[in-house]
């Protein structure tokens, strides 16, 4: 019975249809295989030439025609081919059945392969989509810099802003210290509250400025507005107090090895210095959360992380197509395999017409070996000659 290849069922997606590639491996189920036939000639020939020896056939033998080895190779012949019929049977039904086992691999292969790749051109298209440079806070678009991934234009950005952090940090040091000078127990203690005192004035409106660009970005509940609002209010009681402190150290008189001295700002009324100080500690606190705002941008970090997940499921997506293109190559090896049946009966059938006279041949070639005899071997050149007309 001749197998006819089964129609594939289309995809769900057309886009899941991929080019087929030749499997490592192709199905190969043969169980039957043709006798070794050099080794049987070999082995006929040495049969030929003991019968000729042993004088089991003589001239007169083969004018006749009859040569009983025949019979035996005839039927030899006749279980080999049995054996094909038989073979070929179970050959059929064992990659009926692993076609069969193979559509369900495919199928689940397939299924995959439609998933992943549905679920990377979702992540594409929203990185797509992301990949628009901001012109304004809260456009829920990324910096130009995480979009080109560059180093150089952060670094050309950026470098300002951090000069003038650095250079506000310098200036608040030495005001600080002058500031809290009675504090500490040394001049290295008092030097380190200042530093500290003046990092924290600069990096806590920087911190704030970060926080509310992420409001800006992504919005925020009531109670999440109420405490960017209260702690804006903390931090201007912070600096009022602050102002205070640097007042006081500038108006009051100064006592210098137990002798006092006028104050520093002596003829300047105490409102004018705290109106200049508020003014002056208020207008570093801006530009500290400026520059938080302008050097924080959420989107950046949602940026690179659906980049990464792109990456990843653009390999998956590999992964799985390469396995969805194996199974299917495998399926059509297998498929080709079941087409081939009757081309391989055939093939088989006439390598063993042709194997079986050729030992037959082998077999009359040492019998006129053995009697060496002109005469044995014209003969012999006439059976093999009927014989070949007789199955043609």
């Amino acid at each position: 019975m001749r197998f006819k290849r089964p129609v594939k069922a289309a995809p769900a997606d057309p886009g899941d249809q991929v080019a087929r590639i030749t499997p490592v491996v192709a199905y190969d189920g043969d169980l039957y295989r043709l006798p070794d036939w050099p080794r049987r000639r070999g082995e006929e020939r040495e049969l030929g030439r003991a019968h000729a020896a042993e004088g089991q056939l003589d001239t007169l033998t083969l004018q006749t025609g009859s040569v009983p080895r025949f019979h035996e190779l005839e039927d030899e012949r006749l279980e080999e081919l049995a054996k094909i019929e038989e073979r070929t049977e179970q050959e059929i039904q064992r990659a009926r059945a692993e076609f069969e086992g193979q559509k369900i691999s495919l199928a689940e292969s397939q299924r995959t392969f439609g998933q992943t790749r549905k679920a990377l051109e979702d992540s594409q298209r929203r990185v797509s989509e992301l990949e628009q440079p901001s012109r304004r806070p809260g456009d829920g678009r990324p910096s130009s810099i995480a979009i080109s991934g560059s180093h150089w234009p952060v670094i050309r950005r950026w470098l300002p802003a951090a000069l003038l952090l650095l250079l506000l940090l310098i200036v608040e040091v030495p005001i600080l210290y002058q500031v809290i000078l009675s504090w500490g127990d040394s001049v290295a203690m008092t030097a380190l509250l200042a530093a500290g005192a003046a990092l924290i004035m600069l990096v806590a409106p920087h911190m704030y400025g970060r926080a509310f660009r992420s409001w800006q970005e992504h919005g925020s509940s009531a109670k999440g507005r109420w405490l960017l609002i209260g702690a804006a209010t903390v931090w201007l009681g912070l600096i009022v107090a602050v102002a205070v402190l640097r007042r006081d150290a500038l108006v009051k008189p100064l006592i210098v090895d137990g002798e006092e001295i006028g104050p520093t700002s002596e003829g300047v009324g105490q409102l004018p210095t705290m109106i200049l100080l508020l003014a002056l500690l208020v207008a570093t606190a801006l530009i500290a959360a400026d520059l938080g705002r302008r050097m924080h941008n959420p989107n950046d970090r949602r940026l690179w992380e659906l980049r990464a997940k792109r990456d990843a499921e653009a390999r998956v997506c590999a992964d799985a197509q390469a396995a969805y293109q194996h199974d299917a190559a495998y399926a059509e090896s297998i498929a080709q395999y079941l087409q081939g049946v009757e081309r391989r009966r055939a093939s088989r059938l006439r390598q063993l017409d042709s194997g079986f006279d050729s030992l037959a041949t082998a077999y009359l070639g040492g019998v006129v070996e053995g009697l060496r005899d002109p005469e044995a071997a014209s003969w012999a050149e006439r059976i093999v000659l009927r014989r070949r007309a007789t199955r043609s």
